[in-house]
């Protein structure tokens, strides 16, 4: 194996959530979904993002990790709500689910309970912190309140800070759908693309402010990444097509054909010149595969954050540790725990 791509399998034990932390934030989720579900709003619930795609990543130390899911509320309850109604927003519905879900959250006699939980009016619903680190991470989870559609695929999202009955306040989406888009294909393409998915998420960590959604960039994962891509191949294709497409102005539409066409977090122009700078420094690493130096510089460069707080933190543990000099980085060795392993295979409160 080219050192290059030894690196890049390095870099994402580097990113690794916790496994206790993973762990956590999949039963805290869980546990709000059945909590949701008790309510008599809580016609059916789902889970979304990262952690039923298999890309959840903690890019360096102190970030916080999320559970995100939904609550689908009965239509027949509430003929007014959405564009299918009378474009009313569902307050009054998160304000009763946040007074029903934080007091059984800190019930003493539940197992387990958050003494310490607050549930919180989020801009699509519920902000759910349980107030117990895990290993120093904070898990949360966030709800989102939504309708079916009438016509169509899909999910009917609010914005609970846009003026009530504005037309703005709700939008199409179909997370569900994302889901089940993004785990679909042959095993070794979707392991490929889970990995090249959560690499471009740790890429775009590094920046003071992201220029892209997790979402979007899975989205070009799922439309660039092909079979019989290595993982190096594949998060350069990504880079490098998108940056092309942002330069002819092309769009990004949903593949679900339900939302809005996905734009970056920043000024195109600046997308453009992100994507472009990256997929250049790779291409230069890709050129030299097993030249330590050159690929130790790309990494660096692409990965400052990660590896500056990776290697603070792995010198300062007492765990068992396994040297990375082989890394190729320059002046203090890299060390990475034995033990941290990816398993592939606020308006109200109560």
């Amino acid at each position: 194996m080219a050192h290059l791509h030894k690196q890049f399998d390095d870099l994402l034990t580097l990113i690794n959530v916790d496994p206790d932390v993973l762990t956590a934030t999949r039963e805290r989720l869980a546990l709000a979904r059945k909590l949701a579900e008790q309510h008599p709003e809580g016609r059916t619930s789902y889970s979304s993002g990262s952690i039923p795609m298999g890309t959840h990543i903690q890019p360096h130390a102190g970030a916080v990790s999320d559970g995100d899911g939904g609550i689908i509320l009965d239509r027949v309850r509430h003929p007014e709500l959405g564009p299918d109604g009378r474009w009313e927003a569902p307050h009054a519905v998160t304000d009763e689910l946040v007074a029903f879900i934080g007091p059984r959250l800190r019930d003493p006699e539940r197992t387990p309970s958050y003494p310490q939980a607050r549930v919180c009016k989020s801009r699509r619903g519920l902000k759910i912190h349980f107030g117990a680190p895990v290993n120093g991470t904070d898990v949360t989870v966030d709800l989102i309140l939504a309708l079916r559609r009438r016509e169509g695929r899909g999910l009917w999202i609010p914005d609970l800070k846009r003026a009530p009955g504005s037309k703005k306040a709700w939008s199409a989406s179909d997370p569900q759908g994302h889901v089940e888009l993004l785990t679909s294909g042959a095993d070794a393409l979707r392991r490929t693309r889970r990995r090249a998915i959560r690499i471009l998420k740790a890429w775009n960590a590094q920046a003071t402010k992201p220029g892209f959604s997790s979402h979007q960039l899975s989205v070009w994962a799922h439309e660039f990444v092909e079979p019989g891509m290595g993982l190096v191949g594949a998060v350069h294709t990504v880079l490098l097509e998108a940056a092309l497409r942002l330069q002819h102005g092309e769009p990004t539409k949903d593949p679900r054909c339900v939302s809005a066409d996905l734009k970056p977090l920043i000024p195109e122009t600046d997308a453009e010149r992100r994507l472009r700078v990256a997929a250049d420094k790779l291409a230069k690493a890709i050129a030299a595969p097993d030249d330590i130096d050159t690929v130790a510089e790309v990494l660096e460069n692409l990965f400052p954050k990660t590896m500056r707080e990776r290697e603070r933190a792995f010198s300062a543990t007492s765990a068992p540790l396994s040297s990375t000099a082989s890394l190729g980085f320059k002046g203090a060795s890299l060390l990475l725990p034995k033990t941290r392993s990816w398993r592939e295979d606020t308006a109200v409160e109560r």
